[in-house]
């Protein structure tokens, strides 16, 4: 780790070790000594960035969310059909792509069952989603109430690409996600 770096840099930095940990190890494993040896640095100037484990998770949580979102608006908004724009935007939900990262959100999701904060800010980012896809659902003149559906498929392919992504697929995952949109397109 540099000795000066820019602190959102430095935050960057953390939140990439945490989800190392994280990915290898589980949520548990993650405390801030754990993650300052992953990034070569001490507790103290972890501790410079994030006062505790809570603020760092809650700071973790709020960027992966951020990541997503961004994901979602950016396909959103290339060429192509509505299908196909939503189809690569549930993908990157979904995290068809990082199974790693699946392993990441999971934990986080597993956590905020038990933690009203990032319960909170866990709902807040799924809602954000799902009004992403109601969204494009209603300028494809589909049902927006299917955003709910849509959003209870991709997690439960995002939870089967942590726990087993040698059986759910980077492709396996795309062509469930793909069949889904087919069957809701067909039905209009």
């Amino acid at each position: 780790m540099p000795k000066r770096a820019d602190p959102v840099e430095r935050r960057q930095q953390v939140v990439a070790a945490l989800y190392r940990v994280v990915d290898t190890e589980g949520l548990d494993a993650a405390s801030l000594p754990r993650i300052a040896r992953e990034l070569g640095a001490t507790t103290g100037l972890l501790q410079k960035y994030f006062r505790s484990k809570d603020e760092l998770l809650l700071f973790a949580q709020d960027q992966l969310t951020e990541e997503l979102t961004a994901s979602v608006q950016a396909v959103l908004e290339e060429e192509g059909s509505l299908q196909e724009r939503l189809h690569k935007a549930l993908c990157a939900i979904a995290l068809v792509d990082n199974a790693a990262r699946a392993r990441v959100w999971l934990a986080f999701a597993a956590r905020a069952a038990a933690s009203p904060v990032l319960l909170q800010r866990h709902v807040e980012g799924a809602r954000v989603i799902r009004d992403l896809c109601r969204h494009v659902l209603e300028l494809a003149d589909l049902d927006g109430g299917e955003a709910v559906g849509l959003a209870a498929l991709v997690d439960g392919v995002t939870v089967q690409r942590a726990l087993e992504p040698e059986v759910m697929t980077e492709e396996v995952a795309a062509q469930v996600i793909g069949r889904h949109l087919e069957q809701l397109w067909g039905s209009t």
